[in-house]
Order: structure tokens, then sequence, then C-alpha cells
């Protein structure tokens, strides 16, 4: 009989949580997904005006009903493993009921954002957790310092299924993949000039300030699943800037990006570089000035852009896939066990 895990995030097919889903089930394990957020409207009085008002003020009523359906499908399901997603709509004495239940089953957070999205609630379960996986080697002692007891750097990773080369030829030189945010918006308008184009939300029309640049350079749609990977497949060189909030990373696109055998230009940080190999199989920068100087380079070397593109894809199939980091949590969680 197969082992089963109980995945605490949404399945939508393209997040985390979906990756991770597809991983366990590659490794033989039945996966079942609790979302916190459906549950939580499903819960919310009010019909819609309740479901908005639930998304930005916590009702404790609310929210106690949504996790006891967690609870009663932990107990239902008796899951082998219970991976818990960024924790977000998940109540601390729900989890603290659940370990009661399942005593023999380790309680895992995979916690993809950093300390500075960690708000009460979250902070309140980290205790609770076997073990906490953060996705960035900086916040490892922060997690410990704020009250978790097991915690260990476990980087994000390619889906292969979900983020493949798209057999589309580049149409532009260089791209942008991501939302609006303040300190990306001032460093891409010191390189809107090199044929430069965005993808994301609606922000980079809306927040950008009036007259700028790159409101006429953002495509009008967010790229995910194939549409990411065409993305990837029309930009010679793709941008990877690393800012406040996801300061050191690496970050998703440090993995996705090159899965699409895309040539990803990224902020250089120690946590970049104890990753992938700067020349090799990624390129960094620093400043605005190096970052022009390397894409001019890049533009005019086709042969070496092509040749870090080919080594950063086959470095995420060979060990760097959310099937690899299933067989990680897996060891883990048998080290538990024990």
């Amino acid at each position: 009989m197969a082992d089963t895990v109980l995945i605490v995030g949404q399945d939508s097919g393209w997040n985390l949580e979906a990756s991770y889903g597809r991983a366990f089930k590659k490794q033989g394990w039945k996966v079942h997904f609790w979302a916190p957020v459906p549950s939580l409207h499903e819960h919310a009085r009010g019909a819609k005006l309740g479901k908005l008002f639930s998304s930005f003020v916590n009702v404790e009523p609310w929210l106690r009903k949504a996790n006891l359906s967690l609870l009663r499908l932990a107990q239902d399901l008796r899951p082998d493993f219970i991976l818990v997603i960024a924790t977000e709509g998940t109540r601390a004495g729900t989890l603290a009921q659940i370990k009661v239940i399942l005593p023999k089953s380790p309680l895992f957070c995979l916690f993809p954002d950093g300390p500075h999205n960690l708000n009460v609630e979250r902070i309140s379960c980290l205790p609770l957790f076997d073990l906490i996986a953060t996705s960035s080697p900086a916040w490892v002692k922060p997690f410990q310092t704020l009250g978790g007891r097991e915690v260990r750097y476990l980087p994000f990773a390619a889906d292969n299924d979900l983020h493949q080369p798209a057999p589309v030829m580049p149409s532009h030189d260089v791209g942008f993949i991501g939302n609006w945010r303040l300190e990306r918006e001032e460093v891409l308008e010191q390189l809107v000039d090199l044929d430069l184009w965005l993808w994301g939300e609606r922000w980079w029309k809306d927040r950008t300030r009036p007259g700028s640049a790159l409101r006429a350079r953002w495509k009008g749609k967010r790229a995910t699943g194939e549409e990411f990977a065409k993305a990837c497949a029309s930009s010679r060189i793709l941008l990877n800037l690393l800012d406040t909030p996801t300061w050191p990373g690496p970050n998703m696109r440090s993995f996705e990006q090159p899965a699409c055998r895309a040539f990803s230009l990224a902020t250089r940080t120690q946590a970049i570089l104890e990753m992938f190999e700067e020349g090799e199989n990624i390129e960094c920068f620093d400043t605005i000035g190096e970052a022009r100087d390397k894409i001019s380079f890049y533009l005019k070397n086709e042969s070496a852009r092509q040749r870090i593109a080919e080594s950063s894809y086959r470095f995420m199939l060979h060990g760097n896939t959310y099937a690899d980091r299933a067989k990680q949590l897996l060891v883990w969680a048998g080290q538990v066990r024990l």
C-alpha cells in the first residue's frame, strides 16, 4: 500500500505546492491537498463580501472552522507525512492537535519566503514543526531564533513537467518575468533602452511612475507554465533581480529560467554563487554598469550565451528538480521517525 502525504497548500497546477505534489507522485506516494484559502472562504459569512473581508482581516471563528476541516482530513487520512507550505491560513492550535492525533507522522514546514513575510500567527506555528525548510541559507538562523526547532536549507528547484524549453525563436534582447516592485522599477528603468520587455501583473501599468518608459514595455499579461517557457525562449537574456524581500536568494526564477534553457543574468549574491558557478551556468552583476556591459557582451557572443544556457539547463535536470527535493524531504522525514 502506497504511503500518503498531506500537503497543506493549494494545487493550482503551476505553483510550488503543485510541483511538490507531482514530485511525490513520482516517488509512488498518494498525494492529498488541503487548501487554506478556499476552506476559509467556504466558512466565511456574508457571501462575496465575507470572502473578501476574510482575505484581509483574521476572523478567528471562521479560521477555526476552516482549520477544523484540516484536522478532520488529517484524522481520516492518517498520512505518513504532512508538509505545510507557507502556513498562511493555518492555526498553531490546529497543528498542535494534529501532533496529538498523529504523533508518528512527521510534520514539516516548507517556507518559500523570507522572515519579512512571517506574521504573529505564522511565528506561533514554527515550534510545532519537526523540521522547517527555508529557501535561502541565510534564513536558517532567523527561523531558529523565532522558534524553529530544526531548520535546514532546501532550495527551490526545476519542475521539468511545468518548465521546459519552448520551440520559440528569440524576438527581443532582454526580458524580465515578475511582478512590479519599486526596487525592480528603479533597476529596469536604467535598462529600458536595451530592447527590454516585461511579463507580470497589471501593476507594471498602474504602479510605475507617471511617464515611465516601462509602461510601454509591459506585455500585458503574466507568464506562468507554458507562457513562462515562451517568454524565456523569446528573450536572448533573462534578468533575475533579487530585491530586499527576496535577498539573498536563490529565488524561484533562479531555477525556473534555466529549466527553460534561458540565459540568466542575476543579481550577484553569496547564496547564488554557492548554488551556481558564474560564467559556467549563470552570469551575475552588481551594478547597472556591469549589467549593461554583460548584456552587450553576450548579445554579441551568441555561442557563449548558448553554452551557459545549455549548461544551466543540464544543471537543473541532474540533481535540481523537485523530485530531488522531495527525496531529500523523505530522507529527513525518515530521520525524524527514528
